[in-house]
């Protein structure tokens, strides 16, 4: 193990060279900026809405869906591959709890797709050996063990630490995704010293209120303004200091200058960014529906892959409501996509000195 703060570099032989994915995805982005070419080339799949957690705000699992079964997956991997999908995200609910995620992870991996888990690393102690040709693990890590067993339940911060240790010991890339909220806050500190102990990277995810994504009791876990901006600021000075932060200062500073966190979307583009779920990346949910972007699964979807296909499920999508948002994942994927030089440089860089699993 890696006793530094930049991971040991993942098994070659669990992945393409080096930036070909962020090349291909590049190229795509370009692609639809100057003729208007739809292609999903980001997707996130909702493998199931169970979980064996119950954290403080998350509503996912109280949705439950008919999941999609392992045959209907293998034949949308394909079918994305075809439509050149190069990144993939496996999350839930608790991906971990199918039994078919390693199955499902290799057939990603064939394509060349570059595959992101999300996980509370609970089971990844007896499941890291059919993970291995996975790219990166995000482990959902809130602080210690009073604040993140607070959040999440009693004695998960034992199973989660000890799964990302086996993540580690194994060879694979992993970073923690802290939610940042009323409880958290203050935690970031000793979250980032976790990480640089163990060989990780961190990012933060804004608690949300509202959508599919939060709970009724949702509006309990957010912070207020001045604590967020706060914890980004201190999150952006360890970013320029080399500490590592793995969100872009370009993210960081756009979070930052969000006027009202409580409004975590807005119909108008903010920090001239233009939103491209729906564009070039897409959500497929547990029974198939397909959505623009995880912030949006409403339960209304206009298309399903099972009754529609993915392509015309797709199609449906079109532009969103609306073009800026608080969502981290969703912020730094637009940055990318957009092609804005700075954040495309940084991950490029990323990539190249983890061996392309950045």
């Amino acid at each position: 193990m890696n006793d530094g703060g930049n991971p040991a570099p993942a098994p070659a032989s669990r992945r393409g060279p080096p930036g070909l994915a962020l090349l291909k995805s590049a190229l795509g982005a370009a692609r639809f900026r100057l003729t208007g070419h739809r292609a999903p080339l980001a997707v996130t799949l909702v493998v199931t809405r169970r979980c064996d957690s119950s954290c403080a705000g998350c509503g996912l699992p109280l949705a439950t869906r008919p999941e999609l079964e392992t045959r209907e997956l293998l034949d949308l991997l394909d079918r994305l591959a075809a439509l050149g999908t190069t990144r993939l995200r496996f999350t839930g609910g608790e991906p971990l709890l199918r039994e078919d995620l390693g199955a499902l992870v290799d057939r990603a991996a064939q394509h060349g797709m570059r595959t992101v888990l999300e996980t509370n690393g609970h089971s990844l102690p007896a499941r890291v050996t059919e993970l291995r040709r996975l790219d990166r693990i995000m482990v959902g890590l809130h602080g210690r063990e009073a604040v993140h067993d607070r959040i999440t339940e009693p004695g998960a911060f034992g199973r989660v630490t000890a799964g990302i240790l086996a993540a580690r010991e194994a060879g694979l890339q992993v970073g923690t995704i802290t939610v940042l909220g009323r409880h958290t806050v203050d935690e970031l500190p000793w979250v980032l010293e976790f990480a640089e102990q163990h060989g990780l990277d961190m990012v933060v995810q804004l608690a949300q209120a509202d959508g599919a994504v939060a709970s009724r009791g949702a509006k309990r876990q957010i912070a207020p303004d001045e604590q967020v901006r706060r914890a980004l600021r201190w999150l952006l000075e360890a970013r320029i200091a080399g500490q590592p932060v793995g969100l872009s200062e370009k993210t960081l500073r756009y979070l930052l200058s969000w006027e009202d966190y409580a409004v975590p979307a807005r119909a108008t583009p903010h920090e001239d960014l233009h939103c491209m779920a729906g564009q070039v990346s897409c959500v497929v949910d547990a029974d198939g529906a397909v959505y623009a972007c995880l912030p949006r699964m409403d339960g209304h979807a206009i298309g399903n892959l099972r009754t529609d296909g993915f392509d015309a499920a797709f199609a449906a999508l079109g532009e969103t409501g609306c073009q800026a948002c608080t969502d981290t994942a969703c912020t730094e994927a637009n940055f990318l996509y957009n092609l804005n030089t700075p954040v495309v440089l940084e991950v490029a860089r990323a990539r190249l000195r983890l061996g392309g699993a950045a």
